[in-house]
């Protein structure tokens, strides 16, 4: 093939601005001299080799012995291997991040290419035991609580069955499930499949998940293809994302159905069936709560933007029916369970008092507990508080606004896809709890619509958002102080969220500007 680039583009050789050859521009000659298959085959196997050296040869022995677990190791207290993640980390990312680059330059890979990258990719990440992430032993809970203990398990937590033989790898041991009925109906017939085998646990929600994570990706290249986009690029960012791989084929985490039930919907309104598609989103929003809001936003165009003709009074009554729709499927999923009552969201109260490390709701937390004290002479308990109460009010002021915002636009739009990946985008940078897994929905959404400002911030925070260092056991430290606690925030949110900062920043000025680059090639 032969290698193009990007109209408007300088060539890919030449120096670097102090007119010195330097390491960028030994890269784009390296890169000018290699054909589009040589360069995108490099990508892939650098993605390769951060996995296989940095996580499958030291973690893959650790994989088989899952189901001998020692009793008197504890994973909450002693800690997991995590393997060299900080050098798989940056091998893969950043081939990863070098592979995205030359797709925007304009160079494409075979399709057979993509697919063979994809099944090698994935081959490998399956052989890797769940690493930077629990939730696949939480999901062994609730679970085996329905089919070994018969128990409902929004009315039980892992803490009432410390002599399981599992229990050493159940985390939240105090707080019931953050998931919705479908996903819960799942894990118990997952439980019933395993038996009393851990392993054997681990390898079915692998396969299941992975499973769900591939077929999202041949649909949405089907989806791809209807809206007139290249079929490789959902094969590139969702199936040979390191990120994807680290949250699906080796952590095994439910996203990967969330994934599946939103291209589905994609699918769905890209073929004219609509109430298919909201019925989808409803689904997704019953399996995590969060993705609520986009069924809404879906709702909102299907009664007031796709006919924009029809009389207010018909698009209330559509808006209503659709509503009265949803209810219904949610009632009817919660039946099985209905034996908890109000308990049922209980979980998701209490889990939503937590924040991430690096989120931007808990850097004002971690703030006003460093300043109110210092600055006021606030109690540090009251400080501790007030930090966490503004942080999550903010926080939610925020989110409602974008939400708002995207009604609006949803409300006027021919294309409610666009609008409902910015909301989104906007959610996962202004929540207080966040993981990377919870990007996946949105990465399947912009991997399908023209290229913007919402996929750029979403590449870049798929590259971002997983930056793992290994624990460092057996060090002595002091006890945590506001400073330090503010310090370690602001670490996590350059770390983790600053790129994508930095790529919405620059985004939002080229687009005063009325720059064309982000105009994607050849659409």
């Amino acid at each position: 093939m032969t290698t193009r680039v990007e109209p408007g583009r300088p060539p890919l050789h030449g120096r670097d601005g102090g007119g010195r050859p330097g390491r960028l521009g030994a890269l784009r000659r390296w890169l000018a001299g290699r054909s589009d298959q040589a360069v995108f085959a490099a990508c892939l196997a650098g993605i390769a080799l951060g996995i296989g050296l940095f996580l499958v040869v030291p973690l893959l022995p650790q994989f088989g012995p899952i189901h001998k677990l020692p009793t008197n190791l504890d994973y909450n207290v002693s800690g997991k291997p995590e393997g060299h993640v900080t050098g798989f980390w940056l091998l893969a990312m950043g081939s990863f991040g070098c592979a995205v680059w030359q797709w925007r330059r304009g160079r494409r890979p075979g399709l057979p290419l993509l697919v063979t990258g994809l099944i090698v990719l994935t081959g490998l990440a399956l052989l890797v035991p769940p690493v930077a992430s629990e939730d696949v032993y939480a999901y062994s809970f609730y679970g085996k609580v329905q089919h070994t203990y018969g128990a409902n398990p929004y009315l039980s937590i892992p803490a009432q069955h410390p002599l399981d033989p599992w229990y050493p790898l159940w985390s939240w041991r105090f707080v019931g499930p953050v998931y919705g009925p479908p996903f819960l109906l799942l894990l118990r017939l997952v439980a019933v499949l395993a038996g009393p085998s851990l392993l054997a646990w681990v390898i079915w929600m692998k396969l299941l998940l992975v499973a769900a994570e591939l077929a999202a990706v041949w649909v949405l290249v089907r989806v791809a293809r209807d809206r007139g986009g290249d079929p490789g690029w959902p094969l590139l960012l969702v199936a040979c994302n390191p990120m994807v791989l680290q949250a699906v084929a080796m952590s095994a985490h439910v996203d990967a159905l969330l994934l599946l039930l939103v291209a589905c919907a994609l699918l769905a309104h890209g073929r004219g069936r609509y109430l298919v598609a909201f019925t989808l989103l409803v689904l997704a929003f019953l399996v995590k709560l969060y993705l609520g809001p986009l069924a809404g936003l879906y709702g909102l165009w299907l009664a007031f933007g796709r006919e924009p003709g029809r009389p207010l009074a018909r698009r209330l009554r559509v808006f209503a029916g659709l509503g009265a729709l949803g209810a219904a499927v949610t009632g009817l999923s919660y039946l099985p369970y209905a034996s908890a009552g109000t308990r049922v969201v209980s979980s998701i109260l209490d889990v939503g008092e937590h924040f991430s490390t690096g989120s931007l709701p808990n850097l004002v937390r971690r703030g006003l507990a460093w300043l109110l004290p210092a600055a006021f002479g606030v109690v540090d308990t009251s400080a501790a508080r007030i930090g966490a109460q503004t942080g999550r009010l903010l926080s939610a002021a925020a989110v409602a606004l974008a939400l708002a915002l995207a009604a609006r636009r949803v409300a006027r739009s021919s294309d409610p896809w666009p609008a409902m990946a910015t909301w989104f985008l906007a959610y996962l940078l202004l929540t207080p709890w966040i993981f990377y897994w919870h990007e996946l929905p949105l990465l399947g959404i912009v991997a399908v619509l023209p290229w913007s400002l919402t996929s750029l911030v979403a590449v870049v925070l798929s590259v971002n958002l997983v930056p793992i260092l290994p624990q460092v056991r057996g060090v002595p430290t002091s006890a945590p102080t506001a400073a330090r606690e503010l310090a370690n925030t602001a670490v996590g949110l350059v770390s983790r969220y600053g790129g994508a900062l930095l790529a919405l920043a620059a985004g939002l000025r080229a687009r005063r500007r009325g720059s064309r680059t982000l105009v994607p090639p050849g659409s």
